[in-house]
């Protein structure tokens, strides 16, 4: 029997369900019941179905409990029909075979909407079972997660459930826009506001820091840097995970206490990332956003120096300059990826604005003169007449390879001509 065959007693076998002591004829035989039986026999595989699906949700939903150590959700294909539980757990990874999707999350699906239009939700229990088997199979739909705030809120959804669940929906789509949103809401709205401690609600657990003695808020912060590195590893460009790395960039930033810890191991570990994925645009724009942070920190007194951040910097120049050093080592390592000539150009064009700052000549609010179509040495000091004739030598060693390599340097050569004037 195929996967599209699959009829109600599949499901009901394989929960150990029996459906009664008379087999319900075939389906050319049916035709020729009285109306009355007919419809005695459709009514009795609808109520099968329901008790069947409502098992397997159940089942899924003990099985989550009782393992708070899960990490892991998928869809395991099926090619058929099995006379077993299609719920499956091993060492802590959790799957639902293919086979009983569609009927399953229908189920869940038309409860969740009938309930909610009802406005009545007198046990909330099903309902938490319900949203979280459909978010499981599809975590796009913003209903589902706005029905589990709205459960948060009235104190009937304890937060480590939820953000246990969207552990589970990230290892199976790390890419999901909703679970990073549904987790920032969590922290803004239920986390945030409450004191430290102050009820089991409050508290996180192994999925959101590490550390005890932490204070609960900002360990939760330290758990989203690793859900976004083990986000980032699980699927390429990953903007969304990178996004929401900002997003608990921003708010560690607003919490002095150990900041220069987190920034020195944020830059490394950037540096670490980058080294292994030289085409990643997300990765190296966030890499961007943390110098110029840095960058804001000091000056805004909330580092002391930028070398409790970084050891090998002692001004937002240094910073640059090194950060062009390695960006090069890059690009001549490997050769053809345009991300990393992008990034360079950002960096070269933060790197202007800090040397022109540092000048003597005041500058206004009013355009920049015509003198920066002339010469760089006329324009700003001899630091940025060095950095551009590196950039001038890198282009020539570009232009100088028969590969795509040239190609790009070509197109810096042309954005140096336009941009900065070179």
């Amino acid at each position: 029997m195929s996967v599209h065959s699959l009829d109600l007693a599949t499901l009901a076998r394989a929960e150990g369900f029996t459906t009664s002591t008379t087999t319900p004829p075939p389906c050319k035989q049916m035709a020729t019941l009285p109306q009355h039986l007919q419809h005695g026999y459709k009514q009795h595989n609808q109520e099968m179905e329901e008790a069947t699906c409502e098992r397997i949700i159940k089942k899924l939903d003990s099985l989550i409990r009782q393992d708070p150590l899960m990490d892991e959700f998928d869809i395991v294909f099926s090619p058929g029909e099995v006379n077993r539980s299609p719920v499956v757990s091993v060492e802590h990874k959790l799957g639902l075979e293919s086979w009983c999707l569609k009927h399953v999350y229908a189920h869940g699906h038309a409860n969740i909407l009938k309930t909610r239009h009802s406005k009545k939700i007198q046990d909330p229990a099903p309902m938490l079972r319900w949203t979280q088997f459909c978010l499981l199979v599809a975590p796009e739909v913003a209903t589902f997660w706005n029905i589990r705030k709205q459960l948060l809120q009235h104190g009937s959804l304890l937060v480590d459930a939820d953000l246990h669940l969207t552990r589970l929906v990230l290892s199976r789509k790390p890419k999901c826009m909703e679970v990073f949103q549904h987790r920032k809401w969590l922290f803004h709205h239920i986390l945030a506001p409450c004191p430290p401690l102050s009820s089991p609600s409050c508290a996180s657990d192994h999925h959101n820091g590490s550390g005890p003695d932490e204070e609960p808020n900002r360990r939760f912060l330290l758990g989203e840097l690793e859900i976004c590195r083990w986000t980032a590893d699980k699927h390429q460009n990953n903007y969304h995970a990178w996004n929401h790395r900002l997003w608990v960039l921003q708010q560690l930033a607003e919490r002095p206490p150990g900041l220069a810890e987190v920034c020195c191991a944020e830059y490394e570990a950037c540096h670490r990332w980058v080294r292994t994925h030289v085409s990643e645009h997300s990765g190296l724009h966030y890499m961007q956003q943390l110098l110029a942070t840095l960058v804001t920190l000091v000056a805004e007194g909330v580092l002391p120096t930028l070398a409790e951040a970084v050891p090998s910097a002692t001004s937002p120049k240094d910073l640059y300059c090194t950060e062009l050093e390695f960006n090069r080592s890059l690009i001549e390592q490997y050769p053809g990826h345009e991300a990393l000539f992008c990034h360079r150009r950002v960096l070269l064009q933060q790197l202007q604005d800090i040397l022109l700052h540092a000048a003597p000549v005041h500058r206004t609010a009013s355009p920049p003169p015509p003198a920066l179509k002339r010469s760089c040495v006329e324009t700003v000091n001899g630091e940025w007449s060095t950095a551009l004739l590196s950039e001038r030598d890198l282009v020539n060693k570009c232009l100088q390879t028969d590969s795509y390599q040239k190609t790009l340097g070509e197109r810096h050569a042309h954005w140096l001509s336009n941009v900065l004037a070179v």
